[in-house]
């Protein structure tokens, strides 16, 4: 089984944008890559933040294609790239421009992250059986101070099972 780590993000939740999902379900996800530094915070086990792909580029001004074993996804690269990769980033769910990779979900967590002086400084994941329709953007509600710790939902950690059909 090759199993695939990628983000369904509050934001996405929120708009209501994603189909609702439970474990074991086959769903079609469009994936954009998006690269970012290392981070000091620990991931979840089994969420990794490299990817191996090949980059297939189209031209000045245009996406790039990123094609891995069993998925496919957008990239907006810095500079022209071509071939083999291995890149630090997040598979994230992209309603919108994403191009489509189709599996059985396997696992479902939910991330939150702790913010001290909007800066995550931990993030912690608890396990779902289905996508919830409503997340915690980390808002203060109306009446609320301001303080200087609060926690935030990231978005849905969607381990998905390639390779079935």
């Amino acid at each position: 089984m090759r199993s695939l780590p990628i983000l369904l993000p509050a934001a996405v939740i929120l708009a209501r944008a994603c189909p609702l999902a439970s474990i074991r379900q086959i769903r079609t996800w469009r994936l954009r890559f998006v690269e970012h530094d290392t981070s000091d915070v620990a991931r979840p086990a089994g969420w990794s933040d490299v990817v191996d792909a090949r980059a297939v580029p189209h031209g000045p001004g245009r996406p790039t294609d990123l094609v891995g074993d069993g998925f496919r996804a957008v990239w907006d690269a810095p500079r022209h790239v071509e071939g083999p990769v291995r890149l630090r980033g997040d598979l994230v769910v992209d309603p919108l421009d994403g191009h489509p990779t189709t599996g059985r979900i396997h696992r479902l967590r939910l991330l939150t992250e702790v913010v001290r002086d909007e800066r995550v400084v931990a993030l912690t994941a608890r396990d779902l059986s289905a996508i919830p329709k409503v997340v915690d953007d980390g808002r203060p509600a109306d009446g609320d101070t301001a303080l200087d710790v609060r926690t935030r939902d990231r978005g849905v950690l969607v381990d998905l099972e390639l390779g079935v059909a």
